[in-house]
């Protein structure tokens, strides 16, 4: 498992170092209209993070049943993967929007209008993956 978050710290570290990806980082901080959050989006986030961790099908309880037998700490590291998958999903949001962010920069640089420029930001699904 240490690999892939190896991989995705080099890339939020590598995607800090571009050109405009403050303003990438900005977007993702406080949406693209520039305001905080509104109600709807931090339930959706966490929804997103309980659904990756497969909580409705009992990949919790399959982690438990690895735990020695003496252990009495499931609680615990139930808590601890949780709050460790929110924290890589929160990582991986500054990689992929530092990168959103360099490409809209050069997007604009290169004579594109803003507001075509900064549809980036709105893109999802396999349209997000190819553009990062």
């Amino acid at each position: 498992m240490p690999v892939p978050i190896v991989l995705l710290i080099v890339l939020a570290v590598r995607g800090l170092m571009l050109e405009g990806s403050g303003a990438g980082i900005a977007v993702y901080l406080t949406g693209v209209s520039g305001a905080q959050f509104d109600s709807t989006i931090i339930p959706v986030a966490i929804g997103q993070c309980f659904f990756s961790l497969g909580v409705c099908m009992g990949i919790m309880t399959a982690y438990s049943c690895h735990n020695e037998e003496n252990k009495a700490t499931v609680v615990l590291d139930e808590k601890i993967i949780g709050l460790s998958d929110m924290g890589i999903a929160f990582v991986a949001g500054f990689s992929i929007y530092s990168f959103l962010g360099y490409k809209v920069t050069k997007c604009i640089k290169d004579g594109g209008a803003a507001a075509v420029c900064e549809a980036a930001y709105s893109s999802g699904g396999f349209a997000l993956a190819f553009d990062t």
